[in-house]
């Protein structure tokens, strides 16, 4: 799970995004509104845990809808408000759990975060960009209603277009997808995985899928929409 930790003290960030790491979640971390809110245009996350007394705030509720804004609509926000109780706005409801404080045992946390994101959110093992479907559980990858079989890694690649669409994935990140930190010297492994897996998904529909963005990355086309 990809959760942002909207939080100014770097102790209590450090501590919940240490939790999350240990439970295989990954945390990105922004100290104030501006950062926040790029993060959230770059990135699609599967929940948002955000200090509600951040001073730069302002208004919780508003600052809610400015995050969903830059993200997406369906975003889980998840609240640490007075004595770092877990609230949760989802579709502008307003949801209460435990209350958490900095110094209880973090699982308290993971436990009241990952059931609201379950309550909340769509479910987290479905990713679509128009009629392009992944079952992350499954393994399976639908156009339309066409099944298309993908190697691991090209299904790991797609992930990251669709997590991202419309948006473009850098070419780092999906570097980092595949090799972690050991990337091949030349780009040519990355661009055979990327024709390889165009090929496979304009199959089914004789459209492009996915556009090149020079000097950056990719992402999925606006064919998608169409590829019924």
């Amino acid at each position: 799970m990809h959760v942002l930790i909207i939080e100014d003290d770097p102790q209590l960030a450090m501590h919940i995004g240490d939790a999350l790491e240990s439970a295989g979640d990954e945390p990105d971390f922004a100290d104030d509104v501006p950062l926040a809110i790029r993060l959230c245009e770059m990135n699609r996350y599967d929940a948002i845990l955000l200090d509600a007394t951040l001073p730069k705030c302002g208004d919780a509720q508003c600052f809610t809808e400015r995050l969903r804004d830059a993200a997406r609509r369906d975003t889980p926000v998840l609240a640490l408000a007075a004595r770092h109780e877990l609230l949760c706005h989802c579709r502008g409801e307003r949801m209460r759990s435990a209350v958490f404080r900095a110094e209880d045992d973090p699982t308290l946390l993971l436990k009241g975060l990952h059931r609201l994101v379950a309550e909340c959110g769509d479910p987290l093992s479905q990713l679509s960009a128009g009629d392009l479907h992944m079952d992350l559980e499954r393994q399976s990858v639908y156009c339309g209603q066409v099944p298309v079989e993908l190697a691991p890694i090209s299904f790991r690649i797609l992930e990251l277009l669709v997590r991202a669409f419309p948006g473009v994935v850098t070419r780092a990140q999906i570097e980092k997808q595949i090799w972690n930190d050991q990337p091949p010297e030349s780009d040519a492994a990355l661009r055979g995985h990327i024709h390889r897996l165009r090929q496979l998904l304009e199959r089914p529909t004789a459209r492009k899928m996915i556009r090149t963005v020079h000097g950056i990355g990719y992402q999925l086309d606006a064919a998608v929409q169409r590829a019924s």
